[in-house]
């Protein structure tokens, strides 16, 4: 897969970050605020909470800048931390621990330019995509969140999730089962989706 601009972008300011230039961490966080509060959403429908956790993660971040390694992919590093960070603030709150697992709740929205499709069967087709996507369990909900509205490859989306490569293919098999099961033209709207966002 060929980085697109942005990416090339966030790894040069993560080097930068890294050599201790603040303002190069403060432009990651410009950068990329907005994918990790959609992501952040997804896992925990509390604003503050997302927002909390996301300033959280981006100073954590500049206090361990000089010792910080290499990173290869730092969207999905930066995905995968706030995932972690928002788990364990959850767990905090509700005294129960929320695990890498289907426990926790995880929402596949269309985005708002999605609902401004005009034609109304193209509407009726992506609520009932929105249907056969809410019956699929979280973690299949989010790695077609990751690959179609993200845009992330499967290696770093197995780094975000934390599993190997080989159980991704495994889950995303399954979603994709399920989703021509529940629904054969389900599979053709995901990838609309996909071109229109």
């Amino acid at each position: 897969m060929k980085p697109r601009p942005k990416d090339e972008l966030t790894q040069q300011l993560w080097q930068d970050y890294r050599a201790g230039a603040p303002s190069a961490l403060a432009q990651l966080m410009q950068l990329h605020y907005t994918d990790l509060f959609h992501w952040g959403m997804r896992l925990c429908p509390e604003r503050e909470i997302v927002k909390d956790c996301i300033q959280e993660l981006f100073l954590s971040l500049w206090q361990i800048h000089a010792t910080i390694g290499e990173v290869e992919n730092v969207r999905a590093y930066l995905l995968k931390s706030l995932k972690t960070k928002l788990l364990r603030e959850l767990s905090k709150q509700h005294n129960h621990l929320y695990e890498l697992n289907d426990e926790y709740d995880f929402d596949v929205l269309f985005s708002p330019d999605m609902r401004m499709i005009e034609d109304e069967y193209e509407v009726y087709q992506l609520k009932r995509l929105q249907q056969v996507l809410d019956q699929l369990p979280q973690r299949q909900k989010e790695l077609i969140y990751l690959r179609f509205y993200q845009d992330l490859s499967y290696d770093q989306i197995a780094e975000t999730m934390q599993i190997g490569r080989q159980s991704l293919y495994n889950l995303l098999q399954k979603a994709l089962t399920s989703l021509r099961k529940h629904w054969q033209v389900g599979l053709n709207l995901l990838l609309l989706a996909m071109w229109v966002r």
